[in-house]
């Protein structure tokens, strides 16, 4: 696998920069991002890469940095997402904002990228969900002060016969809203009110 490039960047494309690595010319795929940082001829590039295999062609895909590669890779092995698709997602969402909008179960936020649709948005939460551990998600969207919490708070909620299914969703709402605070018993109380009103409904 070739796991990154360095080179001198020759020309650029509508969705590729072409580099120079010691006198070897590569063509290197790359979402809207990249385009727009990498844009002075003769510079040096370094791109973290993804080769992938087709039936009658090799294509190389080059991003930023680590968690860009890594969430054009988890993307891409979602059924029925294309290459075209991924690139676009991981242009126009960060990796955080990607898991808020998964926890959130958000497909307005998700059919803000172009190419994504209500039923790929559906089917990203679907599948995103289960490739992503909830421990995971609280981990990487929640800060350090606020871990312990929402483990808590499932944990209380859970005794009271909850899901974490149902409830990660309603914590990352309240997190959103800057509204999830250390106190478990507190939270739970809004999580209960939350839910209270959407039963009403």
């Amino acid at each position: 696998m070739i796991a990154f490039l360095r080179g001198i960047l020759v020309d650029t494309g509508t969705d590729c920069v072409y580099l120079d690595v010691n006198g070897v010319g590569f063509e290197v795929t790359v979402p809207p991002r990249v385009l727009n940082r990498v844009t002075c001829i003769g510079q040096e590039v370094f791109l973290y890469t993804y080769l992938q295999t087709l039936e009658n062609e090799f294509r190389i895909y080059g991003f930023l940095d680590k968690d860009e590669r890594q969430l054009f890779r988890t993307l891409l092995s979602i059924p029925g997402l294309g290459a075209k698709t991924c690139l676009g997602i991981v242009s126009s969402m960060t990796t955080e904002e990607l898991y808020r909008a998964v926890l959130a179960q958000d497909e307005k936020s998700l059919t803000s990228v172009p190419g994504i649709g209500r039923k790929t948005a559906q089917r990203l939460i679907f599948e995103l969900q289960n490739k992503w551990p909830k421990t995971d998600l609280i981990a990487t969207t929640a800060s350090e002060s606020l871990r312990s919490s929402w483990t808590d708070t499932i944990s209380a909620l859970e005794t009271l016969g909850f899901k974490s299914s149902e409830l990660v969703p309603i914590l990352s709402q309240l997190q959103a809203k800057n509204e999830l605070g250390e106190a478990v018993e507190e939270n739970v109380r809004k999580v209960l009110r939350l839910k209270g009103a959407s039963a009403k409904s």
